[in-house]
């Protein structure tokens, strides 16, 4: 008895044996093996190569738009802390009169490039009680469009 007497033969096993245990014909057909110094095929490598591409691109288009988003939301974020902080000054001055006000931030400000209006004016909110209203409107440009950004608070007329 053969020490692999419980075992079947077939074309892969490494002696070359068929089930029978003769030696199989020289190139039949069967799996293909690739020998160790052999790369891809052509084919393969094609394949490989759309499919990285496909990925790259798409990679690339998220990429692309995270930046825009962040240039964006970059712009918008300083009009609001900026308006925020101005809103909260006004609110603790003692006298707010009603005025119209604008103008353009130095080139040396954190804003420059950025158009500011503030509007002070007396609202009735209901009948008999009169409050302050302060409008902040920043403007600026962004890319080949406009944005704006628009707050209000109210204080008590003193």
């Amino acid at each position: 008895m053969s020490p692999n007497s419980g075992r079947r033969w077939d074309r892969r096993d490494r002696g070359g044996a068929t089930a029978q245990g003769a030696p199989a014909a020289p190139g039949a057909a069967g799996p293909r093996r690739r020998s160790r110094g052999q790369g891809f095929t052509l084919l393969e490598v094609l394949i490989a190569l759309s499919i990285m591409a496909v990925a790259l691109i798409a990679l690339h288009q998220g990429f692309a738009s995270t930046l825009y988003v962040n240039g964006s939301m970059r712009g918008l974020w300083k009009a609001i802390v900026y308006a925020h902080n101005e809103l909260a000054h006004w609110q603790r001055r003692s006298e707010t009169s009603v005025s119209i006000a604008q103008g353009e931030f130095p080139p040396e400000h954190a804003l420059a490039g950025y158009a500011w209006t503030r509007e002070i004016r007396d609202e009735e909110a209901v009948p008999g009680i009169v409050v302050r209203k302060i409008i902040l409107i920043l403007e600026w440009h962004e890319g080949a469009g406009q944005r704006r950004y628009r707050s209000e608070t109210y204080v008590q007329p003193r």
